[in-house]
């Protein structure tokens, strides 16, 4: 998976876009503010940090294909 995947993520997830510190994401749902969100755009997330964020999240899967 890769680190604009996650960012799609939350987005789909209700999170709204907040600020970038470096290459860091904030986000904000319901008065709450993310923790930094790495974002290296293209590049691999370690499979540990992706699984982490899903769950805190609580983000909702991008489905492929067409339909």
């Amino acid at each position: 998976m890769k680190y604009s995947e996650i960012h799609r993520m939350f987005i789909k997830s209700g999170w709204k876009f907040n600020h970038a510190e470096g290459s860091h994401y904030f986000y904000t749902k319901n008065g709450e503010l993310s923790e930094p969100i790495p974002y290296h755009g293209s590049k691999e997330i370690p499979k540990g940090i992706a699984i982490k964020l899903i769950k805190r999240y609580e983000l909702k899967q991008i489905e492929k294909g067409g339909h």
